[in-house]
């Protein structure tokens, strides 16, 4: 028995569905071989793969279930798995839950990488030359697609326990299931394999020159894209993917953070944010997490306590994040960061369509609304809403930020304090508190102030460490940014509540088709995040050790 169900089936249907988004020489849903003998039709099936990825990456599936594992968001509803993987006491995944969000980006992204090796093996075994206007642009292609290849791989190491290590001198229509089954590695070989792949692109951008055109559907859609663009992308995504790989303290310790800093050097040095369009691509993740239908806003998710809480001034949140889950109930806090509340006069433009009852900040506001049915539990209700990105149509009509200048600078500061650098980290901390939240700048000794004055606070109380204010200041500017990026920060520094999985089992209809047990994680058995340890800094520093 072969393989081709698992994965070869996927490069076809991108194949069919980037010849009927480009109108390219080949309109009708074509068989394999007519597209190996199409250099119109291998450039499109790599060049619209990056829109795939994106959609994946910033759709609800599994990124709205990771955020509310992390107590980023919270709500009330059974969709893509939120609120049943972020109930307390946490529960092990179900397998044969409808809402299990393993399914989707399993297919997805290996359904990417199948169509880029599909296009791979038509330039190498066919020595096919594919041009743009008279110019060969053949290695601009394989540049891109070797991009694309690492960013999938890489986001399969972030979110599963294992993997394939697939590439294009691997062809699953020859495979039989154990021999498939023998190509499955843990997802530290996954990653390692994405980083490869993206060294690879950046080789290859480097020794040729080209531009990848702006478009609303191929490439880097809305962005012209140099091959030094491309390279700097790159860059980042490796550093990205050294750091979130980690799945406990000990790895997050153990990354190579003098390569890590390399790397963010040779980054990106404005925000990435691909344009999208209607039909094309969009994020939904953005739209679901900003979501106002009427006069509620935020009404599919609001912004976790666990996030927010921190700034509080009053004895709000230590109240609450003290009191046991089931007497938990939404509260209004006083907040010391003007990014939450106390940005009203005027307000900012994203919260211009909130009621005159809602008070705003520079990206939450505080609403007073219960939307979600309390026999679902009252410690997942918040009165903090969400404005920065994804109001109205804003997810899928314009620039989607995915990776900013700040969430790097905050990955350079974690690197630089693991290092025992901690007086060069301060800058990069301070950057977006002072700007952005209006708040006085951290110094060696943590938060200034005298609590309940101060920003940070943690859990009893007192003014938080200058390693809280990394991680809260983290958390704050990157709220909304991606889906799993709270999860994996969240994991790296052991603050997932106490059995949260750690990572996503393979799809059932995989294990199946493999032969393989059918397995699960959290709820205190294999892949449970142990009890947080949110007092303990990876370095000595005051306040905390």
């Amino acid at each position: 028995m072969r393989i081709t169900k698992l994965v070869l089936a996927g490069a076809l249907v991108v194949v069919a569905s980037a010849c009927q988004d480009l109108d390219t020489t080949n309109p009708n849903n074509p068989n394999r071989e007519s597209v190996l003998r199409s250099p119109d039709d291998v450039q499109s099936l790599i060049s619209t793969t990056y829109r795939e990825w994106f959609g994946r990456t910033e759709g609800t599936t599994p990124g709205i279930a990771m955020s509310f594992m992390a107590d980023e968001f919270s709500g009330g509803f059974f969709d893509f798995g939120g609120l049943e993987l972020s109930r307390e006491p946490r529960e092990a995944l179900n397998p044969q839950s409808p809402n299990n969000p393993t399914g989707a980006p399993w297919q997805d992204y290996y359904r990417i990488i199948a169509g880029i090796n599909t296009a791979f093996r038509a330039i190498d075994e066919g020595d096919m030359v594919i041009r743009d206007g008279g110019t060969d642009v053949t290695m601009r292609a394989r540049t891109f697609g070797k991009l694309v290849q690492g960013l999938s791989h890489g986001m399969v190491s972030l979110i599963f326990d294992q993997g394939y290590v697939s590439s294009e001198i691997t062809d699953f229509e020859a495979l039989s299931f154990s021999e498939a089954r023998a190509l499955l590695r843990p997802y530290t070989e996954v990653r390692d394999t994405a980083i490869v792949e993206l060294e690879e692109a950046i080789s290859l951008a480097q020794a040729n020159t080209f531009t990848l055109p702006s478009s609303t559907s191929e490439w880097i859609p809305g962005i012209a894209m140099s091959n030094l663009d491309l390279v700097r992308l790159a860059h980042t995504y490796i550093a990205r993917f050294m750091v979130y790989s980690a799945r406990n303290p000990a790895e997050r310790a153990a990354v190579d953070w003098n390569e890590v800093l390399s790397h963010l050097d040779e980054a990106i040095t404005s925000d990435f944010a691909p344009v999208a369009t209607p039909g094309i691509m969009s994020s939904v993740y953005k739209q679901r997490i900003s979501r106002q239908r009427t006069t509620t806003p935020s009404d599919f998710a609001r912004a976790d306590y666990q996030l927010v809480g921190p700034a509080d001034v009053s004895d709000g949140f230590v109240t609450w994040t003290n009191a046991p889950v089931e007497d938990r109930v939404p509260f209004r806090m006083t907040a010391g960061d003007r990014r939450i509340d106390g940005v009203n006069d005027p307000r900012p433009e994203t919260c211009a369509s909130a009621p005159a009852s809602a008070s705003c900040g520079l990206y939450f506001g505080f609403h007073q609304a219960t939307i979600f049915n309390p026999d679902r539990g009252t410690a997942q209700r918040s009165f903090y809403f969400y404005h920065r990105w994804g109001r109205g149509t804003s997810h899928e009509d314009g620039p989607i930020p995915i990776v900013t200048v700040a969430e790097l600078d905050l990955l350079r500061a974690e690197g630089l304090i693991r290092l025992n650098r901690a007086a060069e980290a301060i800058p990069f901390i301070n950057k977006t508190r002072v700007a952005n939240g209006q708040l006085p700048a951290v110094t060696i000794d943590g938060a200034p102030g005298v609590a309940p004055d101060c920003v940070p606070r943690r859990m009893d109380g007192s003014c938080g460490s200058l390693w809280d204010a990394l991680r809260y200041e983290k958390r704050i500017e990157t709220a909304g940014l991606e889906g799993g990026l709270h999860y994996y920060d969240a994991r790296g520094w052991g603050a997932l509540p106490v059995n949260t999985m750690i990572h996503l089992p393979m799809p059932v209809v995989d294990l199946e088709l493999l032969q393989i047990p059918i397995y699960t994680f959290g709820g205190g058995q294999a892949g449970s995040a142990p009890e947080p340890e949110p007092e303990k800094c990876p370095v000595v520093l005051p306040r905390c050790t």
